[in-house]
């Protein structure tokens, strides 16, 4: 199967083009149970059918258009109707359920930005990173929780530690974390804060934004500054350095000086 490529799809949003991906796979096993008769005999078991549509969709998803990670997402929708059929599930509380995800994970529709958390080792290596300098003001884009934010606030040469995020729920948290342990966090999209501010910019988002945000650093960041994203390169820019981490997931630094 060839993945589109600028195609309409790719120009729909994401949970429309997931719901697309949805009712498309639903259409080919229904004529699949159409069919199946003249091979097997039913009837079918229903568990047996949604694990073919989840599957089915997970596999075709980032083949048309959405981001691979998505694919977990599109497995767990008819797993989790089934479920909820089932157990004979309030529809009230699904909703609540619904608006409790996306309070948490609002970016990863709205800026295809997941979720990731960054790990003590990263952390280690930013303290690697600032700790020969004199000053310096640090920025985390899409700080999540605030793990990076207030630990960058407790090392020496950091003058200020700020981050910016915009799902309620991190933010939240991100915001209480650095108010107990230092640094601020602001309710603020990462395309409206002003980088040139700032003496290291860290970013642990995907691979969807950094084209554009490449862009941003270079318009805004001044001389002598450092940007560095976890794992994620920016296509087609070599990096100034490149630290590969001895931690669980192998993590890899892009670093690059302005």
């Amino acid at each position: 199967m060839v993945r589109f490529k600028g195609g309409g799809l790719q120009r729909l949003p994401k949970i429309v083009l997931a719901l697309l991906i949805q009712l498309g796979v639903l259409l080919v096993v229904t004529v699949g149970v159409y069919l199946a008769p003249a091979v097997i005999s039913p009837p079918y078991p229903y568990w047996g059918l949604v694990f073919i549509q989840a599957l089915l969709a997970s596999l075709v998803s980032c083949r048309l258009g959405l981001p691979c990670w998505w694919r977990w997402i599109q497995f767990f929708i008819p797993v989790g109707l089934y479920l909820g059929v089932l157990l004979k599930f309030d529809p009230i509380w699904a909703l609540v359920i619904f608006v409790v995800v996306w309070m948490v994970f609002a970016n990863a529709f709205k800026e295809r930005v997941p979720l990731y958390l960054t790990n003590n080792t990263t952390r280690e290596a930013l303290k690697n990173l600032v700790k020969r300098k004199r000053r310096v003001r640090f920025l985390d884009l899409g700080c999540g929780l605030g793990g990076n934010v207030a630990f960058m606030s407790q090392l020496k040469p950091v003058a200020e530690s700020h981050g910016v995020e915009t799902a309620p729920i991190p933010y939240l948290i991100s915001k209480m974390i650095t108010a107990l342990r230092g640094g601020q966090t602001f309710a603020m999209d990462m395309w409206k804060t002003e980088l040139a501010y700032y003496d290291v910019v860290y970013a642990f988002l995907s691979p969807e934004p950094m084209p554009r945000l490449w862009n941003k650093v270079k318009e805004e960041m001044l001389p002598g500054s450092i940007f560095v994203s976890n794992s994620f390169a920016v296509p087609d820019v070599e990096p100034s350095e490149v630290w590969e981490l001895s931690d669980s997931r192998k993590t890899i630094l892009y670093i690059y000086r302005l």
